[in-house]
Formats: C-alpha cells, sequence, structure tokens
C-alpha cells in the first residue's frame, strides 16, 4: 500500500477577501485559500497556482495528499484540502480550505477503498454480484504515513463472501476509527428470471386462492 504523495506549492497571502477579488485572482489563473490549523486559528487567506493545485483537488486522492506550503513570508507549513467550493454548473474551483497539521501529530482522515481483481473473483466468476458498500474509512495517523487507499483483493472472494472493515488490511501506524462491524463489500447470488418467473407464479396463485376464498364467503 503506497503511501500519500506529497506536493510542493507556493502561497502568497493576500490582505483583501470578498467575491470581487476572488473573481479577479481566479481571472489571474490563481485559486483563493484560506489556511487553517493550530497556527493559523483565525485563518491565513492566500493565492496558489491553478496549474499546481488543481490536479490535486480534482485527483481522487485529494484528501491524503499531504501539500508542503512555502509562504511568501518565508515560513512554511504542512497542510491537507478539506473543502473544495466549486462553481454550480462548470465545477471549476472557485476557493480552496486548506489544513494545516503539525509533524508528531496525528490527524483525522478518510482514506478511499479500492476493490482489485474483481473479475478474477471466484464468486464473481461463479455469476455472483459484488456490492462495494463502505468506499472510505476514517483513521487517525501520522501526516507523513497517510496511506493513498486500502485495497481489498476479491480474487479469492467466494459467493456469499463478505468483508468489513475489522476484516481489512490497514499499514502498521494507522488507526481505524470506523465502526468495524461496517460491511465493505459482499458477493451475492443473482437471481435469475426463471425464479423470479416461479416467485410471480406463486404469488399470483397465492392471491388468486384467497380471492376465491373471499368470493365463498360472500355467498354464504
Amino acid at each position: 500500500m503506497a503511501k500519500n504523495q506529497t506536493v510542493k506549492l507556493d502561497f502568497t497571502k493576500r490582505e483583501v477577501t470578498g467575491t470581487g477579488v476572488c473573481r479577479k485572482i481566479r481571472s489571474k489563473n490563481l485559486i483563493p485559500v484560506v489556511l487553517y490549523g493550530p497556527d493559523y486559528k483565525s485563518g491565513l487567506a492566500g493565492t496558489v497556482a491553478a496549474k499546481t493545485i488543481a490536479p490535486v483537488a480534482n485527483g481522487g486522492h485529494r484528501e491524503t495528499t499531504l501539500i508542503e506550503l512555502t509562504i511568501d513570508d518565508g515560513t512554511t507549513a504542512s497542510a491537507l484540502i478539506r473543502d473544495v467550493q466549486r462553481h454550480p454548473l462548470t465545477r471549476q474551483i472557485r476557493h480552496i480550505d486548506l489544513y494545516q497539521v503539525l509533524k508528531g501529530h496525528k490527524v483525522k482522515v478518510e482514506i478511499p477503498v479500492r476493490v482489485a481483481n474483481v473479475e478474477a473473483s471466484k464468486g464473481v466468476k461463479e455469476g455472483g454480484l459484488l456490492t462495494h458498500a463502505a468506499r472510505l474509512i476514517l483513521v487517525e495517523v501520522q501526516p507523513s504515513d497517510i496511506p493513498e487507499e486500502i485495497v481489498v483483493d476479491a480474487k479469492d472472494l467466494e459467493m456469499g463472501s463478505e468483508v468489513f472493515v475489522k476484516d481489512l488490511d490497514v499499514p502498521e501506524g494507522v488507526t481505524v476509527l470506523t465502526d468495524p462491524e461496517i460491511l465493505v463489500l459482499h458477493i451475492s447470488a443473482i437471481r435469475s428470471s426463471d425464479d423470479e418467473t416461479e416467485e410471480g407464479e406463486e404469488e399470483s396463485k397465492e392471491v388468486e386462492v384467497v380471492a376465491k376464498g373471499k368470493a365463498a364467503k360472500e355467498e354464504e
């Protein structure tokens, strides 16, 4: 399981805030951001280049990618993306919230769960349906040790197999906070059209019998 990626970005502080200012910032191919955290409790407003942060914000591992910020006052900070605001129609990024993380201090983060070898699964080959129920789990971990994802290998899973959070293979140093009894995935049999037809016929016969009995009672 690969650890999270680290991306280095330049952070330029800004004093003026507001909708109009942010619009001008975006027109310069910059993204308005605010950095929150232990050292920035009131929030530090700034900008970062769209070309450097957009790939992270639009990627599949945005919440687990560690960002190393070089601030224009000479200081540095490590952060994770906490929220991305987008235009409701174009889905273009309008604003990003960053949360500072400190070395030596664990953070809580949601890790994606990926299922590998679905087509090679024994249960799927037998005609079963694999349902991926839980796609994210909450963990507590050191910022530098955040796993990119948790992988479940479905190759040896048979018909009727179930995988719960407690069954996941997580790296050392990662504490899972999600309820261990939550179902992550299962393989169930697909009902055939013949089964559905037979069941429908049985239900029809049952309704018919009940209807005849009711009619008989009314005649009495």
